[in-house]
């Protein structure tokens, strides 16, 4: 079975949440939190995995942006992906997003 994938991107303004089985985008949230994304990336985490049927343990790997982009943005995405794979004892990755600007 092809691994489940859960994206993030918390570095800007404008973010995105996005949920990946192999090369197939499953679902992306494209996300605007002009004052940051601490407090609404998991209230759109748990809807996005709802409509799937998902737990966050069910997902294989976590993965978000680490910049560059906003410090605070930055920790933001790594610290919830890291967290949830921490919780569910699953491989958390951050991923450069330098070429994207």
């Amino acid at each position: 079975m092809t691994p489940l994938l859960l994206a993030l991107d918390t570095t800007h303004e404008f973010g995105s949440l996005a949920l990946a089985r192999g090369e197939e985008i499953v679902e992306e949230i494209l996300l605007h939190a002009p004052g940051g994304f601490a407090h609404v990336i998991y209230e759109h985490l748990g809807r996005l995995l709802e409509r799937h049927g998902l737990q966050s343990c069910d997902i294989d790997c976590f993965a978000s942006a680490s910049g560059p982009g906003s410090f605070t943005g930055v920790r933001v995405g790594l610290a919830c992906v890291k967290g949830l794979a921490e919780a569910c004892g699953k491989p958390s990755l951050a991923v450069s997003n330098q070429g994207d600007e």
